[in-house]
This record gives structure tokens, sequence and C-alpha cells, in this order.
């Protein structure tokens, strides 16, 4: 049992502190431009391969973008630079559309024996974003919808853009505030989440597009 709790702690303390350093937690990709960039930093003393794909939100592997270069090698202290390029069909353009960028660094070959070395991969965003919505991020919030039902909350989203929100922050009868986490919800959708009975909701926080988090009073 020792040597497994060793492990898990050799673990995360590795996959805290990955080489390669990512300059953004997402990428917003507007249709106006023929191509969206994200840069990364080799952090570390030592040279990375670095190997990156997307994927749709299904999971599927994305066909209608493609990332560049799908391999690279990134040298200590340097930067190297991705881009993603949409081929002009099959995307919806009433509505943003959602893929994941995994980035997946492969450590060198270690010079010492029986030393663990781990492929510490990153997954963030990246919004398509057609250039004919005729709204913003922060409109849309102020736009949501709440529904309460007996033990549950709706959130509707009409609007065309992805809503990330972080907490929902709500008065109970009797008690203090309290916050709640709260999911993503997709254009033109909703989640439904745990609500206890009785509460009202006094604000909210949300992920704005340069990865901010942004603080919202409900009244």
């Amino acid at each position: 049992m020792k040597s497994l709790m060793i492990s898990l702690l050799v673990l995360y303390s590795v996959s805290a502190f990955s080489a390669i350093q990512i300059e953004s937690s997402r990428v917003i990709y507007s249709s106006e431009y023929k191509s969206a960039s994200l840069t990364l930093h080799n952090a570390s003393e030592k040279n990375y391969i670095v190997q990156t794909w997307l994927d749709e939100d299904s999971d599927k592997p994305g066909k209608e973008m493609v990332v560049t270069p799908p391999v690279l090698k990134v040298k200590s202290d340097q930067s190297a630079v991705l881009r993603f390029i949409y081929s002009g069909k099959g995307l919806p353009t009433d509505r943003e559309s959602l893929y994941w960028i995994n980035v997946q660094e492969i450590p060198p070959r270690a010079s010492e024996p029986n030393v663990m070395q781990l492929a510490i991969r990153t997954r963030l965003k990246l919004f398509y974003r057609p250039v004919g919505l005729k709204t913003t991020l922060e409109e849309q919030v102020s736009h949501l919808k709440f529904i309460k039902k007996t033990d549950s909350l709706n959130v509707k989203n009409d609007g065309p853009l992805h809503i990330s929100l972080s907490q929902l922050i709500i008065q109970p009868p009797k008690s203090k505030q309290l916050k709640l986490s709260a999911p993503m919800v997709l254009p033109f959708s909703s989640e439904t989440i745990s609500f206890p009975k009785g509460s009202r909701i006094v604000g909210l926080t949300y992920i704005n597009d340069y990865g901010g988090i942004v603080d919202v009073n409900i009244n």
C-alpha cells in the first residue's frame, strides 16, 4: 500500500508540471480569417516532441478542421506555433462549432535507468465562430433563461454561442449563499442541474473569450 501511495504522489507531482506551456486556455477561430493560431513554449531544459490533433465535441476525429503541424520538435526554451485551418465546408453558419485541441508532449529518452517518464496530454477548446453571428458572449450570458423545478434548475441558452459557465451562486431560504458547479451550455440548448428547493439565483461566473472568469450579479 505504501509503494502504491508513493507512485500516485509521483504521478500527481509530475503531471502538475508540464514541460510544454500553452499561451491560452482556449482558441477563438473567427471565420473572417483563413486560420487561427496557438503558441507553445518549451519551458524545460530538454528538447521535446509534441503531437497534436483535434477531436470534435463527440470525441470523434474532426474532418472539417485540421491542425498543423501534427508532430513537431520544440527545442529547450523555444516556442512553436500551431495553426488551425478550416476547409470551408461542413460546419454550420448559424452557430459556433466546438473542437478539442490535444497537445501531447513526448519526453526525450531518459539518460538513467529505472526512471519513470510520463507523456502528458493537455486538452483545450477551440470555438469556430461564424462572422455573421450578431451577438457577443457577454450579451448572450445576459439572456440566459433559468427555469426552476422542484429540485432542479434548467439553464437555457437561446443563442448561437457556447456559454462556459463556471459557477452559479444561489441563496437558499435559511442558510448562507452556496456556489454550485455549472456546465457549459451549448448553442440553442439547455442543461439541467440539481438545485436546492426554495433557493434563488443571485449570481454566476462564466469564462470569457480570453479564458478569464467573469462575475455576473443577478437581481
